[in-house]
């Protein structure tokens, strides 16, 4: 009997079968990325919530998106745009979701689990995300400064700070963009 190709570490589709097949093959990065359903909505929306708790604390309000966004906004994102989880047993400890229009795509809130951090979710997300998107041209986001880390991260994946606003006193968002050619990413099956 063949046995079918490895998988990737962290970029597989948990609904494969050869993702399952290989599950347990994984070793360093033992978390699966697939598409959020919409029963994922909810767990979604909590995980955003505690892993941009600190940025709130630091912000000294909770008056940002991230800990504002209602669950119908989260549900209609996975229902109508694209929306990727990074699993670990069974557990979503990573998402991500592009809202994409005009062939731009506006990458919206990539969260990962604090206990999680420094294992590659985040960067195995925005990986999956532009993969999956050939079509588009452009990806844009919005960080927050206050975060030290949140701009190098998105730097080392070549994306640019375009510019700077001063959203209040505490927080300067920086909006970044990477240019992308779709005709130079590689065509998903």
């Amino acid at each position: 009997m063949r046995r079918a190709d490895p998988i990737p570490a962290g970029i597989a589709d948990a609904q494969s079968p050869a993702a399952a097949e290989h599950a347990s093959e994984l070793t360093a990065q033992s978390y699966l990325i697939g598409p959020a359903t919409p029963d994922d909505a909810p767990a979604m929306l909590d995980l955003q919530r505690r892993a941009f708790a600190e940025e709130g604390r630091r912000s000294r309000t909770q008056d940002i998106p991230p800990l504002t966004e209602q669950l119908d906004a989260v549900s209609g994102h996975i229902r109508t745009q694209a929306a990727l989880v990074a699993r670990d047993r069974g557990a979503i400890i990573g998402t991500i979701r592009g809202i994409v229009e005009n062939r731009v795509c506006t990458v919206r809130a990539l969260v990962v689990d604090p206990a999680c951090q420094g294992r590659g979710v985040g960067s195995a997300l925005l990986d999956a995300l532009e993969r999956k998107l050939t079509d588009v041209t452009r990806f844009d986001l919005t960080t927050n400064t206050l975060m030290e880390a949140n701009v190098p991260f998105y730097e080392r994946r070549g994306y640019e700070v375009v510019e700077l606003t001063r959203h209040s006193a505490r927080i300067t968002l920086a909006q970044m963009s990477k240019i992308v050619h779709a005709s130079a990413q590689e065509p998903r099956n």
